[in-house]
């Protein structure tokens, strides 16, 4: 049973699976020629981006925290995606993947914050980071309303039905949608993007942080570039 005593938090990433989604990735066409001497690259912390109706009941400083939350979570969740879609029977992955917590380490001996991480300089951060590339995330969400408020007009919805009253009257239709969602990750070297992979999502009341945050780094883990053919 869902706790619903915990819908503040929960409310950040809830996609119905196999709702309506849409990708598409770019691979630049001299991505082979600028990694040909990539060794290592380094998964940074994700971007976040609320907009849209937010709770009443959560303070700015609340929002801040869930987002760096967030942030960490889709971070180890990409690293961890990308280690298990790193090697097939016809692939493998020609570039190591720095650990994730010398990585954070790394941003935090040299000052650099989650936040700050999210605008500074490539170039600067593969240089801290000692790596040839650094992946980045950036996740924008538009809130439409509460998981309650989508799940009490799913619940009424589902009663007309079962009443028969949706059957005798047209009535107009109402979303219970709570978020859009737009995630997109980057491999950048250089200050230039050599690949980027889009995503786009609806989302409701009906499923998890961490399921949503585990099928959007999923989707990127498996198209990740840097595959080379097993001979």
């Amino acid at each position: 049973m869902k706790k619903y005593l915990l819908l503040p938090v929960s409310f950040i990433f809830i996609i119905v699976l196999g709702s309506c989604s849409s990708h598409k990735y770019y691979t630049s066409s001299a991505f082979e020629q600028q990694t040909a001497h990539h060794k290592i690259i380094a998964v940074l912390p994700a971007e976040m981006i609320f907009t849209g109706t937010q709770p009443k009941n959560l303070s700015p400083e609340d929002i801040a925290n869930i987002e760096e939350t967030e942030s960490r979570g889709f971070q180890n969740s990409l690293y961890n995606s990308i280690l298990r879609h790193a090697n097939t029977k016809k692939y493998f992955t020609s570039v190591n993947v720095q650990d994730i917590g010398t990585t954070q380490k790394l941003l935090e001996k040299s000052g650099i914050s989650i936040r700050d991480s999210w605008k500074e300089d490539d170039k600067k951060l593969a240089k801290v980071l000692g790596v040839d590339a650094v992946v980045r995330m950036r996740i924008q969400k538009k809130r439409y309303m509460s998981d309650m408020a989508s799940m009490g007009i799913d619940m009424g919805r589902q009663i007309l039905y079962q009443t028969g009253a949706a059957t005798k009257l047209p009535l107009p239709y109402v979303s219970n949608k709570t978020n859009d969602i737009h995630a997109s990750c980057n491999v950048v070297s250089n200050n230039q993007t050599l690949w980027n992979d889009n995503y786009r999502r609806g989302a409701n009341y009906n499923s998890s942080s961490e399921e949503v945050i585990n099928e959007i780094t999923d989707n990127f883990g498996k198209h990740f570039p840097y595959k080379k053919r097993n001979s």
